[in-house]
């Protein structure tokens, strides 16, 4: 490895591989407990497990498959969605698509919850064998390290965040190190990667295969990560980052857990923490916690990301986004989801008390999420055409029967505590469905009631009413009809202005549009101007700075302008008589609490105009304008 390309695959450490990094804590002795046999049978055979789990789920399929597969250089299952350019299948492919993404990002919003709960908790139950007569303080521990780590979202990690990698570093050396120690003095662990030996445990205990499988998934919940994170470092650092540093310490890890406990079999309480001789242990307690605070602070940047690609994707309502770092837009707090994480996750804590318990509601969410991304990316293969067809659907199946032997043991938990993951993966999918079906709607009942044709616009007439010489930039849903906002200025309050630009803004199906293809000036009249803004889904959008050159361009004055945004005020139905009406009622609820326009679009307060207007939800809509709808809703 070269010197110029050490810190980036150092600093990938600190982002990607904080989950997955700290699986150690606990995995190992889950899947040991869930063994109802003994001896080196249980031992290597539930290493062979965790081995070849690791091997073929995160080598292969991940670094190996999956990282090739990037939407502009971006990862994760909204990014993998909007590659697939979903107007190209079938109506029926095209639903079953998008709501297998929508249950992806669903399924790991779940998990943003539960990862920081039981990565802390498993690092801070270290006290009991540093300091025994603080054990009873581990739940209360673990709550004030959770508060400070959310409290600390909001000023940004970018600051401390390059001290992240070299901790992870630290920590991964660290593990290996102590792993290996006990492995050379019991050398027999190393045979494990014999697959026979995994086949032998479950064999020999097949009432207690699915359990012992769902255990051994905790090794590698962090798999996803490496797929999320991929925009933020690239496929060749990430795979460094893996081969060199990540899975040799892990693997070492694992064999001397492996070791400890065949060699002191009453190790099994916590075989992680008895690793380290007693001198250690207290550094070992520090630079767990500190590695967990890490994993926590990468599991909650994520959902921040995959929370902002999903309102800029339109699958979310829009939420208040601050950049925390100017040089990197991927740097984003959201108020809103911090608090909501923060809140659940120490609910977690609280309901659960330990990590043992904690562990049986770990996983459900994230292997579904696995199975979600394989099909997006079988998918997107057949779609791009990468390979002959058959490679692929062998290919397809031969991952998926991997996701599905750990989401199969998975469901096991649903009356142990997978209930929580799936509530709250649950209660994800119903906004994002909810806010998809209502703008859909609401677009359909805009288009075919509200819509203005861009030829009465220009041939209003002036002389009726108020005329103001002002140049007004009208925030429009398309690029073909004048807003509803337009109408309701001049029926309420007789207003015309002397010139009007109508700006639609499009959200692009790559991360980032750069200048030169990001907006198209189309002039229809000396009074009337069109313009057409493409943003990245990554990027933040500052409406009056993106579209300064456009104005220019047609002799504006952008300091001068006037923008006119249309608010609707969705109505809910008179009454439930159905799902739809169901999801309508939720979506006058997001609306109600969704950010202003005007915020979003950074416009400033004191030259902005917003129209409000009452819209009904409850009409019969033309089967043409619903499928026009629909077209121009799907993501591309």
């Amino acid at each position: 490895m070269t010197a110029g390309r050490l810190p980036l695959t150092v600093a990938a450490l600190g982002i990607v591989f904080g989950d997955i990094g700290t699986s150690p804590l606990y995995a190992f002795r889950e899947a040991a407990r869930a063994a109802p046999v003994g001896g080196e049978l249980a031992i290597l055979g539930v290493l062979s497990l965790i081995i070849w789990a690791i091997i073929l789920s995160v080598s292969v399929k991940y670094v190996s498959l999956v990282l090739r597969c990037d939407n502009d250089g971006e990862g994760g299952i909204l990014a993998l969605a909007t590659l697939l350019d979903l107007q190209h299948f079938t109506p029926g492919t095209r639903g079953f698509l998008l709501f297998i993404a929508l249950l992806g990002a669903a399924m790991l919003f779940g998990d943003g919850v539960i990862t920081p709960a039981i990565s802390v908790l498993s690092a801070v139950e270290g006290l009991q064998y540093v300091a025994p007569a603080f054990g009873r303080w581990e739940v209360p521990i673990t709550i004030v390290i959770l508060i400070f780590v959310y409290l600390s979202q909001r000023a940004g990690t970018h600051r401390i965040g390059v001290l992240f990698g070299p901790i992870m570093l630290v920590w991964f050396v660290t593990i290996g190190v102590l792993g290996l120690i006990h492995a050379l003095h019991y050398p027999v662990v190393f045979t494990a990667f014999n697959p026979l030996h995994g086949v032998r445990l479950l064999m020999a205990a097949p009432f207690s295969a699915l359990a012992i499988l769902s255990a051994v998934f905790l090794a590698i919940t962090g798999g996803e990560a490496l797929y999320a994170d991929l925009g933020q470092f690239g496929r060749k650092v990430i795979a460094r980052a893996w081969y060199y540093v990540a899975l040799p310490g892990l693997l070492l890890n694992y064999f001397g857990q492996g070791a400890l406990i065949l060699a002191h079999p009453e190790a099994l309480q916590n075989p992680f923490y008895l690793l380290a001789p007693n001198f250690l242990r207290l550094p070992m307690l520090i630079l767990a916690t500190a590695a967990t605070v890490i994993a926590s602070q990468a599991v909650i940047t994520g959902v921040f990301s995959l929370t902002k690609q999903a309102i800029e994707t339109n699958f979310m309502p829009p939420l208040s986004v601050t950049h925390t770092a100017e040089s990197n837009e991927s740097h984003v707090y959201i108020g809103t989801i911090n608090v909501i994480l923060a809140v659940l996750s120490i609910a977690t804590v609280i309901a659960f008390q330990s990590s043992d318990a904690l562990s049986h509601a770990y996983g459900i969410a994230v292997s579904t999420a696995m199975i979600t991304t394989t099909v997006l990316y079988v998918s997107a293969q057949v779609r791009m055409r990468r390979w002959p067809k058959y490679v692929t659907y062998v290919a397809g199946a031969c991952l998926l029967l991997i996701d599905l032997a750990f989401f199969l043991p998975n469901l096991e938990k649903l009356d142990t505590g997978g209930e929580l993951p799936l509530s709250l993966a649950g209660a994800a999918l119903l906004v994002m469905v909810a806010w998809r079906v209502g703008t859909r709607r609401m677009g359909i009942i805009l288009n075919e009631r509200g819509r203005i044709e861009l030829n009465a616009v220009q041939h209003a007439d002036r002389a009726v009413g108020a005329s103001i010489h002002r140049c007004a930039v009208v925030l429009s849903r398309t690029s073909t009809h004048a807003p509803i906002a337009l109408g309701r200025l001049h029926e309420l309050l007789g207003i015309n202005f002397d010139r009007m630009i109508l700006v639609n803004v499009k959200v692009a199906g790559r991360p980032r549009v750069g200048p030169e293809d990001r907006l198209k000036v189309e002039v229809l009249s000396s009074r009337l101007t069109r313009i057409e803004l493409a943003v990245g889904y990554m990027q933040s959008v500052n409406l009056p700075a993106l579209l300064a050159p456009g104005l220019r361009e047609v002799s504006v004055d952008p300091n001068t302008v006037i923008y006119v945004v249309g608010h609707e005020r969705p109505l809910p139905p008179r009454r439930v008589r159905s799902l739809r009406d169901l999801l309508s009622y939720v979506f006058v609820l997001l609306v109600r609490n969704a950010a202003r326009a005007a915020d979003r679009f950074n416009l400033p307060s004191k030259r902005t105009l917003e129209v409000g207007y009452p819209l009904s939800l409850d009409v019969p809509l033309k089967p043409s304008a619903v499928k026009e709808a629909v077209r121009a809703m799907t993501p591309k």
